[in-house]
């Protein structure tokens, strides 16, 4: 099971600017899509889409900080306005991503 989860883990590196669903991790995983997502909450003391959707925002903040448009970062990592990337943004690190670029917030 452990190297399923490492599996996971790296597809979800490489997808990260893809819309990753249930079935491709029940491919991965061998389990359904229910099973494993309750196992990660277990394993990672999180949701698995709240942990995607962190490493979508850190990697984001990385980009802001090097000076990639707001626009370009939101709709890159599968959000629908970048009015909904901004409030993600703000909800998870405290800050707008134009406080970040101007500033250099990591």
């Amino acid at each position: 099971m452990i190297q399923e989860f490492n599996q996971l883990m790296d597809y979800i590196e490489k997808n990260l600017t893809e819309e990753i669903t249930g079935q491709e991790i029940s491919k991965i995983v061998g389990l359904s899509d229910y099973h494993f997502k309750r196992m990660f909450s277990y394993m990672a003391g999180m949701s698995l889409n709240e942990y995607i959707k962190n490493r979508r925002l850190s990697v984001a903040n990385v980009e802001l900080i090097n000076g990639v448009k707001v626009t370009d970062i939101a709709y890159k990592y599968v959000y629908q306005s970048i009015e909904g990337f901004s409030r993600a943004f703000r909800d998870w690190c405290g800050f707008l991503p134009s406080e970040v670029t101007k500033n250099k917030i990591q």
